[in-house]
């Protein structure tokens, strides 16, 4: 799919070439799009920003369909010096009253700020569609820096200074953000607080919400939020909500029951850091309340001691539940979830512990639908339970593979020959010769591998030149990759003829001869070759 929409942009960029030459030659032309504004936006989803940037300057038509993506976003894994650039131009959407008390609070502390004057060619404040409150004091915080120039020693000027401009910026966008659907509560400053709950509430944009993550901290006005919230969000389809720090207060735990069960049409429900028994429990009570919408449940680092896991058993269209890093998690917790109602089919185990026992038994609980499964260590009686458990198992990933665990690994993919994609992860620091069995035991209708672990040049010729199945996708991350490992991968390109897409992780560049021999299977055997930094989300 993603090499259509590839394919479909060059042609386009082509075209748009063409056209600018003929306009140069004073060729009259045909000026009517070749697609319309929402097939030419779709297409440049499946673009990467820096390619989107040049897009800007081709004509006026593809300017006014990439700004909505690139502005969408635009805090996004940014450096200070770009958020530095960022900020005017928020600042420049403000109302002038708005402007007049920017700059009065600036000049109490004698620092002229200047906002741009010129008449911006788009709203850009309407096209954000995710508000990151911890990336915007980010974002201020780097602004402000720069603005100050000299090292700041009144830390309390600063952290006044943060969450005035954050506190108007937070207005900007709820009163103006059109598009906003996505909200995360965080912090990037330990000691500021965030906007009063008014702002929040006024705009009626807390309704349309359909994203909503909460990083929660002591903070003096998160338990109003909170109570905001669970009036004003009801479309949610997805909740995440992280304990930062230890909580015990019970109307903490309340106001997230309520939030929860206010929500018409909730698909994803992400709990994590929950160490008290009473809070989980008041918790996971609510779940009933969307029994009937809930698809995924993601519980990471909670303490399930004397906690029934019962509840999670009615929801009927539950697919999808992940236990990462789990505490007090034992066979009785296990037993409360075999008369479900549900048919898990995408089931993900990690703990510190490699509690192999544990794992079996979840996956004898709740294993005969399985399609996707991820474990965290390959053991004798985990391998039983899936051969035995597991009939629709296709997608296996072993996230902390260790040498010793080969002969437990070759008797599982021996009877796996339905498997199609294989992923072998290792936790650890990875050294080279971690991976070493022959390519005839991967399972013969295998179409995607993924080996984030180290092997010698040696090890990967062995898995490849003797592997009969007919791979489409491999992805080789996490390892000293060196060139010699590519050339052994062109090797099997040109021989077998079955691969359509490469990806190779663990680098920031190529270097000169990967990039030649990477050019030369993509002209010569249509093979993609995953940007590098593309390859964590493949």
């Amino acid at each position: 799919m993603v090499n259509i929409f590839r394919k479909a942009f060059r042609r386009l960029a082509k075209i748009c070439k063409k056209r600018r030459r003929q306009k140069e030659r004073s060729i009259p032309i045909e000026t009517k799009p070749v697609l319309s504004n929402e097939c030419i936006q779709h297409v440049f989803k499946f673009i990467g920003d820096k390619e989107l940037y040049s897009c800007l300057f081709v004509n006026k038509y593809w300017s006014r369909n990439v700004i909505p993506i690139l502005w969408s976003q635009p805090f996004n894994n940014l450096s200070p010096e770009y958020q530095t650039k960022l900020l005017p131009i928020y600042l420049s959407c403000l109302t002038e009253e708005e402007k007049v008390a920017l700059k009065k609070i600036f000049g109490k502390i004698k620092i002229k700020i200047k906002i741009p004057k010129y008449r911006l060619t788009y709203n850009y404040e309407t096209y954000l569609k995710e508000l990151s409150f911890k990336d915007l004091e980010s974002a201020v915080f780097s602004w402000l820096n720069k603005l100050f120039r000299k090292p700041i020693k009144d830390t309390y000027t600063l952290n006044v200074q943060i969450e005035q401009l954050t506190t108007l910026l937070c207005t900007l966008f709820f009163r103006s953000s059109r598009n906003l659907n996505s909200f995360i509560i965080d912090k990037f400053l330990p000691f500021t607080n965030i906007p009063e709950v008014t702002i929040f509430s006024e705009s009626g944009i807390l309704a349309r919400i359909k994203k909503l993550s909460i990083n929660y901290r002591k903070l003096s006005s998160i338990i109003d939020l909170l109570e905001i919230l669970h009036i004003n969000c009801k479309n949610l389809e997805y909740l995440e909500i992280n304990f930062i720090e230890n909580e015990n207060e019970e109307i903490i735990f309340q106001s997230i029951t309520k939030l929860i069960n206010q929500q018409e049409k909730l698909k994803e429900l992400r709990l994590g850091n929950i160490q008290s028994n009473n809070g989980i429990r008041t918790i996971l009570t609510s779940i009933k309340s969307q029994m009937n919408n809930i698809e995924t449940i993601y519980l990471n680092s909670i303490n399930f001691k004397t906690i029934s896991l019962k509840i999670l058993g009615t929801c009927s269209n539950l697919k999808k539940l992940v236990f990462w890093n789990s505490q007090g998690l034992g066979v009785q917790n296990i037993k409360s979830l075999q008369e479900s109602k549900f048919q898990i089919e995408k089931l993900h185990l990690w703990g510190q512990r490699k509690q192999s026992n544990i794992t079996s038994i979840i996956i004898q609980t709740i294993g005969k639908n399985i399609q996707q499964l991820w474990v965290d260590i390959i053991s004798p009686e985990i391998v039983q339970s899936i051969i035995e458990y597991c009939p629709q198992l296709i997608d296996l990933r072993i996230m902390d593979y260790q040498p010793k665990q080969v002969p437990f690994l070759l008797n599982l993919l021996k009877d796996f020959n339905q498997l199609e994609k294989l992923t072998i992860t290792r936790e650890t620091v990875v050294e080279m010769g971690v991976l070493n069995f022959s390519g005839k035991n991967i399972p013969i209708n295998l179409k995607y591998l993924r080996l984030e672990c180290g092997f010698t040049t040696g090890q990967l010729e062995k898995l490849l030149t003797t592997c009969q199945a007919p791979l489409k996708t491999l992805i080789v991350e996490y390892c000293k990759f060196e060139f010699a490992h590519l050339k052994v991968i062109a090797n099997y390109i040109k021989t077998t003829k079955s691969l359509k897409v490469l990806g190779i992780g663990g680098k920031k560049e190529y270097s000169r001869r990967e990039l030649r021999e990477i050019e030369s299977l993509e002209q010569n055997y249509g093979i993609y070759v995953i940007p590098l930094h593309e390859v964590h989300d493949w």
